[in-house]
């Protein structure tokens, strides 16, 4: 994870504004309010709650977290083409 979040920026992505619920593993995104960059390595996403749950990479802090949003949560993607 720390290779892939050093070259992130060498590679061509798609930025866009979406909700949570639409992350992937292998997405970046950014919540309004924070600056750091959060690199999704898996999700958890149960249909029909209100919650995704994530396993996410903190470059700034070299750690793994888990992480819960609201589904609806505003965030900046940062995607791979496919």
């Amino acid at each position: 994870m720390q290779d892939k979040a050093r070259t992130w920026d060498q590679n061509r992505v798609d930025i866009f504004e979406d909700r949570a619920s639409t992350l992937d593993a292998g997405d970046a995104y950014t919540l309004s309010g924070c600056a750091e960059r959060h690199y999704v390595v898996a999700v958890a996403d149960r249909a029909g709650e209100s919650h995704t749950d994530l396993l996410v990479y903190l470059p700034a802090e070299e750690r793994l977290s888990d992480l819960r949003l609201r589904r609806d949560r505003l965030v900046t993607v940062r995607r791979p083409p496919r």
